[in-house]
């Protein structure tokens, strides 16, 4: 018996099957692909935490001692401690995670919580030379600081060390290779990047610490030439006038004589609350209250 071969509409539509397969296959081994990645992405975070744990462990003079203060070390620090494989990649781009990665390590009564910051560090800062010098930045890798107040840099904790320290790969301070770059400004609202650069050993460490100046204060509220809180007394059917407030904001926002929430009957005795509120554009609420006693 002669064997048949595939027919030309046979062998097309073995074409199409195969490519439905594909366009069905591939996004769900894409899929497969991403949400590995990610999840081992997540494991190498959950590393880097677990041994600024173990720093943490063998560093206990240099942690926070009071709740809610927070220190910050890089990535480069515990590598050059030992404390992390140097050759350490993400998962997501196949590259070294940067070596001026910061980890936060706060305070919270007699624990410590630690925090990568995962979107911070220079995506060139790669290279590791584990003889090169190594930074921990003082206090908050994100500082705020309200508009028109004065930025100071925090200081290392039992230090006098002002807004970082440095030291060699023998862990000793060497606060004569470090400079400092970036200004803040907290006339004008944004975002402000300091970097500290450690030279040493003719090679480079850097660490960024992000300020951001917001407005953080509400607006002040006067009523009757006074901004705190007042109670007056009115005699009973006397003739009396609700005042009207102004508000002046840090920010220099303007705002439109302010009613408040409540009434006054004059002509009845009783203790009658009146309630000025403003809300500049960032949220913040100014309120003053002014009691007034008919008797």
């Amino acid at each position: 018996m002669k064997e048949r071969g595939f027919t030309l509409v046979e062998l097309l539509a073995v074409i199409i099957i195969i490519g439905i397969m594909g366009i069905l296959i591939v996004p769900t081994v894409n899929k497969s692909i991403k949400d590995f990645r990610k999840s081992s992405y997540g494991d190498q975070i959950e590393t880097i935490a677990a041994a600024a744990r173990n720093w943490a462990t063998d560093h206990p003079y240099s942690l926070p001692t009071e709740d809610g203060e927070i220190m910050t070390i890089t990535l480069g620090t515990l590598k050059s401690s030992g404390y992390l494989d140097v050759a350490l990649k993400n998962p997501q781009t196949n590259k070294s995670f940067p070596n001026d990665m910061l980890i936060e390590i706060k305070r919270k009564k007699k624990n410590f919580k630690y925090t990568v910051i995962e979107d911070s560090g220079t995506e060139t800062d790669t290279e590791y030379n584990e003889r090169g010098p190594v930074i921990v930045l003082c206090g908050n890798s994100n500082e705020y600081v309200n508009l028109g107040s004065t930025y100071k840099e925090p200081t290392c904790l039992g230090t006098s060390y002002v807004g970082a320290m440095a030291y060699d790969y023998k862990q000793n301070a060497i606060p004569s290779s470090l400079s400092k770059t970036g200004s803040v400004d907290t006339k004008k609202l944004g975002t402000y990047k300091i970097t500290y650069i450690a030279l040493y050993n003719n090679m480079t460490t850097s660490a960024t610490r992000t300020v951001t100046v917001k407005d953080l204060e509400a607006p002040k509220i006067v009523v009757n030439g006074k901004s705190e809180n007042q109670k007056i007394r009115i005699s009973k059917g006397s003739t009396f006038t609700i005042p009207k407030g102004t508000a002046t904001d840090n920010s220099g926002e303007q705002f439109k004589e302010i009613k408040p929430e409540g009434t006054v009957n004059s002509s009845k005795v009783g203790s009658y609350r009146l309630i000025y509120r403003a809300t500049d554009k960032a949220g913040n609420t100014g309120k003053l209250e002014l009691i007034v006693q008919v008797s």
